[in-house]
């Protein structure tokens, strides 16, 4: 009974990503039923051989890779831009209309006449009708004629070769190919001399073809083991794991770094199915990739992840403002307190990050949440706060933008404080004294750093920030008619300074000497801020409200009695 099944293991990052696309595979097949044809126990994924030997896998795999991307690809702006000229055909002789599709004629030529799509066509002509319209938009003839009924009825011929079944698959798949898929591996239909084979042949044969044979072999005599699973393996069954991506390097070519330069770095050809399959496990958000590594469970896996090819889109919804990966991953913290208990908000979580850099550089970057950090963002304030951020956006100092949320986030993730951005903030507006908000957004940075660092009581800064604004309000006394941060703007950048170095001697002997200036009782919260084991927020608050962030509202009071 046994040997009528496969049993597939969570393990790596990789694997996992690749055992939730194949979840997204089976689910996608109605021939595929749970309980019958697979079933999944816990870290296990056990899928009868049978199965897998009688299933068009190959077309699975293209059906899912197309339902997740096909909205992102060249080919479907395309068909959309032909369809929005052909629904205001009645607007042809509105000047604007006119200068519209004039646009959109070029954008439509010059992108058919790329070289993917110029070999994906090539690949099919023989298997499809009307195949003549495509050569005659991709002419430069094309691009340059009047507009009037003629290039309309050329749009609806092209509309309907386009959406001709293969034609669409074919120049779908071409785009996802080198947009997405290349980003994980390089093997098959994207190597230099496949360019011009058939996309589904080549997949089949280095996908499907050598999985479904290894499903026949006697294993007993193979003396190898795959680098994954632990499957036997021979010379000829092993696949150097080196196809993908900043995974190793070419084996074959550079065996200096195996031990007696031996290769046995080789998967078997299961693990080598489930790798293809990783793009369609990870999270797509603009253009990056994002994988959760909740491995306690298959179950947990999928709902973490892109399960389906829909991206959990009742659970987690993207927010067009704030791009990158910090935003998904709040919302996926957000998720994990929403539906935690005590075994699952104790682990650690793996956040995998498939990113494209702004020079266009692709690399995997890592980050661990933890039971600790899910549980602090949860906290009233910092999750105020955090979502006040969020609705900031990104913020412009001098010449350079900056998200408040995304810096927050980064530095949670890196188990970095926040000292050194309340600085920024700080610095900025002493520059220039007109952009209060970045004294408001300190404050709000600070609550989050003293509640991050074990301060319990936010009375410590509400008190501390009210007394900075008093000897504010004394010195601007003093300087009648003067603006006090002009006045004061020295004074300031010293105590910033003593802050910066954590010299809290330095801070507390200007502060006295301001008071005695003044003649005014120094408050217990300076004393506080040497013997307060969060001395330094208390400093910070201080500091801030001698910059003016104090702010005295019966609704502030409430709200740090409920904490």
């Amino acid at each position: 009974m046994q040997d009528d099944y496969i049993t597939i293991l969570t393990n790596d990052y990789l694997k996992n990503s690749g055992i939730v696309g194949m979840m997204t595979l089976l689910k996608s097949d109605d021939a595929a039923i749970e309980g019958q044809e697979y079933f999944v126990e816990g870290n296990k994924l056990i899928i009868k051989k049978d199965y897998l030997l009688n299933a068009d896998l190959t077309q699975l795999y293209f059906n899912c890779m197309i339902e997740r991307f096909e909205k992102d690809t060249t080919i479907y702006r395309i068909n959309q831009k032909i369809k929005n000229m052909l629904n205001n055909k009645d607007k042809i002789s509105d000047p604007s209309f006119e200068k519209v599709v004039k646009e959109d004629i070029v954008f439509i030529s010059e992108k058919l006449a790329s070289a993917s799509f110029k070999t994906g066509i090539d690949t099919i002509k023989g298997k499809v009708e009307d195949i003549q319209i495509y050569y005659d938009v991709i002419n430069k003839s094309f691009k340059n004629q009047p507009i009037d009924n003629e290039l309309l009825n050329q749009l609806k011929q092209l509309q309907m070769f386009l959406s001709s079944p293969l034609v669409n698959e074919t120049l779908c798949f071409k785009n996802i190919i080198y947009k997405y898929i290349n980003k994980f591996w390089n093997r098959s239909f994207l190597l230099r001399n496949n360019a011009k084979k058939d996309m589904k042949e080549c997949f089949e044969n280095d996908f499907v073809a050598p999985l479904k044979e290894y499903l026949k072999l006697d294993k007993s005599k193979m003396k190898d083991q795959c680098v994954d699973c632990g499957n036997p393996i021979n010379n000829k069954t092993g696949v150097s794991i080196s196809f993908m991506n900043d995974f190793a390097d070419d084996l074959v070519r550079k065996r200096s770094a195996l031990y007696n330069f031996n290769v046995d770095m080789n998967l078997c050809p299961i693990c080598t199915f489930l790798y293809a399959l990783t793009p369609l496990g990870f999270i797509k958000y603009h253009n990056d990739f994002l994988f959760f590594n909740d491995n306690s469970s298959i179950q947990k896996l999928c709902n973490s992840n892109s399960y389906g090819g829909k991206n959990n889109e009742d659970e987690v919804k993207e927010n067009s403002k704030l791009e990158g990966k910090y935003y998904k991953i709040y919302q996926y913290i957000e998720n994990a307190i929403l539906y935690s208990t005590k075994d699952n908000i104790n682990r650690n979580i793996q956040v995998i990050t498939r990113k494209t850099l702004d020079n266009g550089e692709i690399r995997y970057e890592f980050d661990i949440l933890d039971g600790y950090l899910i549980k602090t963002l949860n906290h009233k304030r910092i999750k105020k706060n955090l979502e006040y951020f969020a609705t900031v956006n990104v913020i412009k100092m001098k010449d350079e933008y900056l998200s408040l949320f995304k810096e927050v986030l980064i530095r949670f993730l890196s188990k970095r404080n926040f000292y050194d951005l309340i600085d920024l903030l700080i610095k900025r507006n002493l520059e220039n004294s007109n952009d209060y908000y970045l004294i408001v957004y300190a404050r709000k940075v600070l609550e989050i750093q003293y509640l991050t660092n074990g301060g319990k009581n936010m009375n410590y800064v509400y008190f501390a920030t009210r007394d900075g604004n008093d000897l504010r309000n004394k010195l601007s006394q003093l300087k009648k008619g003067d603006n006090v941060d002009e006045s004061f703007r020295g004074t300031v950048y010293q105590l910033t300074n003593a802050l910066r170095v954590n010299n809290k001697k330095r801070f507390l002997d200007i502060i006295i000497r301001l008071y005695t200036t003044l003649g005014a009782p120094i408050p217990q919260t300076v004393s506080s801020i040497i013997s307060n084991e969060n001395g330094e927020e208390i400093a910070y608050a201080f500091l801030l409200g001698l910059k003016g962030a104090f702010y005295d509202s019966k609704k502030e009071q409430e709200d740090i009695a409920d904490e």
